[in-house]
């Protein structure tokens, strides 16, 4: 039995991903609202737990960690009981860490462009010259994708893992954002098979805000 506490609000991709390995290993936790509208992690209290003042932060009876993708590798380490999401073999998790980072440094950052563009700015307010720049050079970051997963059926390998998380709550945002997107048979395929988790089901379903 865990004892886990995570602050973090749902919309938050950066929560929902801790929240949805949290659902794939049917473990418990107790959530506190936290970021934008609900404050709290701007508090001193806080930040003396995660001095960046960001969400998710986790407490597991008494370990304080931040960093969505350390948070999902602390957690399927010490509860995933079948050794799935993270498995112990060394080039399995190479390549599980090699994807997480791609997330960070290739994936994310021009999807945070378009989000923020087309679901938190004013309609009036958008640079449509700009996000149209952005979804064309993001289309080509999803061909890095399509032709990975034409390799394999999950990003990195033949079993799901914890690098499928965050990429697919980064497709999620891709498929609802109001945009020109092109037919990728392999990456269409592999969002098929990741809807069908818990923890997208769950945490991956409700409207863009």
């Amino acid at each position: 039995m865990s004892d886990l506490t995570i602050w973090g609000r749902t919309n938050s991709i950066n929560v929902q991903k801790v929240l949805w390995a949290c659902e794939d290993m049917n473990l418990p936790f107790h959530r506190i609202d936290a970021g934008m509208e609900y404050g709290v992690n701007k508090t001193e209290e806080y930040k003396n737990k995660n001095p960046n003042g960001l969400v998710p932060t986790i407490d597991d009876d008494g370990f304080i960690l931040w960093e969505s993708h350390s948070i999902m590798r602390y957690l399927t380490r010490k509860f995933d009981q079948h050794k799935a999401l993270y498995p112990e073999d060394l080039q399995i998790c190479a390549k599980i860490d090699q994807w997480l980072d791609w997330y960070n440094t290739v994936g994310w950052p021009p999807m945070r462009t378009l989000f923020w563009g087309w679901i938190r700015t004013p309609e009036d307010q958008r640079n449509l010259k700009d996000l149209e720049s952005t979804r064309q050079a993001f289309v080509q970051t999803m061909a890095i994708l399509d032709q990975a997963l034409s390799k394999s059926p999950f990003i990195a390998g033949n079993v799901f893992t914890i690098a499928d998380i965050p990429l697919a709550l980064l497709c999620y945002r891709w498929y609802n954002l109001p945009i020109e997107r092109p037919v990728m048979k392999y990456l269409d395929a592999w969002y098929v098979r990741v809807q069908a988790r818990p923890g997208f089901q769950k945490y991956s379903t409700a409207p863009l805000t």
